[in-house]
């Protein structure tokens, strides 16, 4: 696979404690836009994970769920223009730029239940762009 067919995946953690019932698919990104935007803004924000997309499979094994609400944005390599090993400000600049500028392809909201943890995980695919 080329680098310009790469997806990468930006996860962070945030202070979302609960997603309104009722929100669709397509009502994900403009409700959570502003949370996403003043997190990719902070210094403090924390890179969950960088890089290849992941599966999302954890098959409900407790020690591999984050226990939360989790953004994750699916972009394509060449339109972020550098690889995985980005330093993280640049990470977060290049995807706070386009999700000022863009709109996902889809949103969607993943969720996995483990025995103790509960992961939700919005993710906005940026991939048909």
């Amino acid at each position: 696979m080329d680098n310009d067919s790469l997806m990468l995946s930006l996860i962070i953690e945030t202070s979302v404690f609960a997603i309104p019932s009722g929100l669709t698919d397509d009502e994900l990104f403009p409700h959570f836009l502003p949370e996403a935007i003043a997190l990719l803004q902070q210094d403090s924000t924390i890179i969950n994970h960088f890089g290849l997309v992941p599966d999302n499979g954890s098959d409900g094994i407790d020690d591999l769920l984050f226990d939360g609400v989790l953004f994750r944005f699916d972009v394509p390599q060449i339109i972020l223009g550098f690889l995985q090993d980005a330093e993280p400000l640049a990470v977060k600049q290049a995807f706070l730029t386009l999700i000022q500028n863009t709109i996902p392809v889809y949103s969607v909201l993943l969720e996995e239940q483990g025995d103790f943890k509960n992961e939700k995980t919005i993710v906005f695919d940026f991939g048909g762009l």
